[in-house]
């Protein structure tokens, strides 16, 4: 492959469109609401520790490419979502991973993963990401062949309200050589996470606050 691997998984993440079907799940922390109408379905699971939460989706056979030599591109739209915190929690550093799809180049071809996106953070403006291409890994090699995966994580450092990300999708290219191939398998998936912790909200604050006053005025008359 002679395409230097590219740190892009910003791009990972898709937005909505007017015709899409959306559909909500809540994790606690916070709800998710996503695009279920591209090939990616419904989130096939999602978890949880102490203070990481996340959920993913299988990538579907579609997300593949196949050529003996003429260039070849697949688009593939990935799942649009929003995240939003529920009341009582502080959501930060979200991250996403893509992964892993595998790839085969015969006879000096070449193949390349490249995503792109814009990005909203807490209602702002919708920052356009890429296109950018994917890191890889060769796994096996030999006299005019080479085997490897795609696979790219990045993260979005800092708290948030809201993330949502808009118009994005994987371009997977094959070209050159004898042949060349991208496919998906039933174990790659999409997965998004975040880190969780609870916070009092303000109404938590007064209840607080009147507690302590209570305490005061009580211990004021005992001392009277």
């Amino acid at each position: 492959m002679n395409l230097k691997p590219v740190f892009a998984a910003v791009v990972l993440i898709a937005g909505m469109s007017a015709a899409s079907a959306t559909t909500s799940l809540d994790l606690g922390p916070a709800t998710v609401t996503y695009d279920e109408s591209t090939d990616f379905g419904f989130i096939s699971s999602w978890f949880s520790s102490s203070t990481t939460f996340g959920f993913s989706w299988t990538v579907p056979n579609s997300a593949a490419v196949a050529s003996f030599g003429p260039l070849t591109i697949v688009s593939v739209p990935l799942p649009s979502f929003t995240l939003a915190r529920n009341a009582g929690w502080a959501l930060s550093d979200a991250s996403a991973f893509l992964g892993n799809l595998s790839f085969t180049e015969v006879g000096g071809a070449t193949t390349n993963i490249v995503a792109s996106a814009s990005v909203s953070i807490n209602g702002g403006p919708a920052v356009p990401i890429g296109p950018a291409s994917l890191a890889w890994a060769v796994t096996g090699s030999g006299p005019g062949y080479m085997q490897g995966y795609f696979a790219d994580s990045a993260t979005f450092p800092g708290g948030f309200k809201t993330l949502a990300v808009t118009g994005a999708g994987i371009d997977l290219s094959a070209t050159g050589g004898v042949f060349s191939s991208i496919s998906a398998q039933p174990q790659n998936k999409f997965e998004i996470s975040f880190a969780a912790a609870p916070v009092p909200e303000p109404e938590t604050y007064a209840m607080l606050l009147a507690g302590l006053a209570t305490l005061a005025w009580l211990s004021k008359r005992r001392s009277a």
